[in-house]
């Protein structure tokens, strides 16, 4: 297919859409179309049963109640794409970027294809089925896929972090090591699916049928499971929350004095001083940490969801895969602090208001301090980040989609493969 044969196509499609004169449903059955850029086109209601879109730029393409039937998105960008209430039976999705596409109700399951044969003399049969199609080391970061049909398919490490699967039906799907960190999985279906080495930490799994399932060596710490069903799920290795009471008492102590040194200004109780404790993967949902002594405290996977770490020393630090969202961190040091993985959603990260011997403003900020932390691969979406001092950071990959970053210092500071597309930036 030519170029303008393409475009040809395009333009009667959308006047089909219209439902104007000389209009025709674009059919793009069978044809080779890699490597084309085709953002924002919209092709809704297209047929593209065996389409090749290998290496294709769709990004905020309209392709919503399609027949993507066996389809290769392989590599393809469809960041942003609406794929909603698409037939992706059989489709190959390898290393497609589908971050925040919209795939509610989306079908893909496995499925069989007709096509000739080379000599054009009969038909012959093509499955798709997990053995030789997947959506392995998929991009669907924040991916609407609620009530999507997934049952059976390969998605092994693929990042689906902060994605909506709300209904989805994952049962028997592969999703060996996928990362579905703050990913929302509420009443899914995920019955025998393998979910070994999975990240779970800070998803949302209220009401999900996990029975049969494999989450051997899993992580779930923060993960939400009421009233899920996790009959005869296999969870040998998993690691889970650890709650307050099961630390060592010496620290149970220090956390209660520290919370009455904070309700008292000062007059009771002690300041906590943890540094280099291990309180990895503790339940800390809402804690007043404000001012306590941190440095090199080890919360890898810890749900911080709420805790308040106002002017608190976090410097060294090791907040790998902790759960942050809307966590309180103004006007903390976190210089040489581990955010990697980190889910900082709507956290607080700008200044600290400082305060007298009596609790009144004194008209003077304290900002955050992040000079050489790693945040890579963290979450930072709406996240308040004023004047931060972002010297010599690692923010590749991170996604921060919403945040406000106004007065923030980013000398020397490495942004690669961030999302930064509606992220407010200095200057």
């Amino acid at each position: 297919m030519t170029p303008d044969e393409l475009v040809v196509i395009l333009e009667q499609h959308a006047r089909y859409l219209n439902h104007q004169r000389d209009a025709a449903r674009a059919n793009l059955s069978m044809q080779n179309l890699s490597g084309l850029d085709l953002s924002n086109a919209n092709l809704k209601d297209a047929k593209l049963t065996g389409v090749n879109f290998n290496r294709c730029i769709l990004k905020g393409a309209d392709l919503s109640d399609t027949d993507l039937f066996a389809a290769n998105i392989s590599g393809a960008n469809m960041v942003g794409a609406n794929l909603s209430n698409s037939n992706m039976r059989g489709a190959f999705l390898r290393g497609a970027n589908l971050a925040g596409a919209n795939m509610q109700k989306t079908d893909l399951r496995e499925g069989y294809l007709l096509t000739p044969s080379n000599d054009n003399k009969s038909i012959k049969i093509r499955k798709y089925d997990p053995k030789n199609r997947n959506t392995d080391k998929a991009d669907l970061k924040g991916a609407n896929l609620s009530g999507a049909y997934l049952s059976k398919t390969a998605i092994n490490q693929a990042d689906l972090t902060g994605a909506i699967l709300d209904g989805a039906d994952l049962s028997r799907a592969k999703l060996r090591d996928a990362k579905l960190t703050a990913a929302t999985l509420r009443d899914a279906n995920l019955s025998m699916a393998d979910l070994s080495h999975a990240n779970l930490i800070g998803a949302d799994l209220t009401g999900a049928n996990l029975s049969y399932a494999v989450l051997r060596d899993a992580e779930l710490a923060g993960a939400e499971l009421s009233g899920a069903d996790l009959s005869k799920a296999s969870m040998a290795g998993a690691r889970m929350t650890r709650e307050m009471t099961d630390l060592d008492s010496d620290i149970q102590t220090i956390l209660r004095e520290h919370v009455e040194w904070i309700n008292s200004l000062g007059a009771r109780g002690a300041r906590a001083v943890l540094d280099n404790r291990d309180l990895n993967r503790v339940d800390f949902k809402s804690l007043d940490f404000s001012g306590a002594s941190l440095r090199g405290t080890d919360f890898t996977g810890a749900n911080l969801a709420g805790a308040s770490f106002v002017m608190a020393d976090l410097g060294e630090s090791v907040l790998y895969k902790a759960n942050l969202v809307m966590a309180d961190l103004s006007g903390a040091n976190l210089t040489d602090a581990d955010l990697s993985e980190a889910n900082l959603t709507q956290a607080n990260l700008g200044p600290a208001d400082i305060k007298d011997a009596a609790g009144d403003s004194t008209g003077r900020h304290w900002p955050v301090n992040l000079t050489n932390a790693d945040l890579s691969f963290a979450i930072l979406e709406d996240s308040k980040m004023f004047s931060v001092n972002l010297r010599k950071a690692k923010l590749d990959n991170a996604m921060l989609a919403g945040a406000n970053l106004t007065g923030a210092t980013t000398d020397g500071a490495s942004f690669e493969g961030a999302d930064v597309k509606t992220a407010t930036l200095p200057g």
